[in-house]
């Protein structure tokens, strides 16, 4: 079986992909919710899930993981102690991904991309 092998290309290479992830993890914190392709959004939602994991051990290797994803530290310190105390206890489902129609320009379909918050 390949459940789960590899992962969205996104038409680029290896760099310029963990750039684009990184910057959208970046915005995604930063913002709480981001408009962006379906695609990019399904793949920084795996992204950000593996962030969240890492961000609720809290100990100091898990926040060194984090660091090498997001050079921020203020963004790190928001993701740990703002957003993750905010989420539910229980394992998985941290982002959802809404679908938001179709893109004027050339028909992509657009998602939004959000914080499962508990407010």
């Amino acid at each position: 079986m390949r459940h789960l092998h590899g992962h969205k290309k996104l038409n680029r290479p290896t760099d310029q992909r963990l750039a684009l992830l990184r910057n959208l993890a970046k915005s995604l914190i930063e913002h709480g919710e981001i408009t962006t392709s379906h695609a990019k959004a399904k793949s920084l939602a795996r992204f950000m899930q593996k962030l969240v994991t890492l961000a609720r051990k809290g100990d100091v290797a898990s926040l060194r993981q984090i660091r090498k994803h997001i050079s921020s530290r203020d963004l790190i310190k928001k993701l740990k102690d703002e957003i993750v105390p905010k989420l539910s206890d229980d394992r998985g489902g941290e982002v959802s991904v809404f679908a938001a129609g179709k893109r004027r320009g050339d028909g992509a379909e657009i998602a939004i991309i959000a914080f499962n918050l508990n407010e």
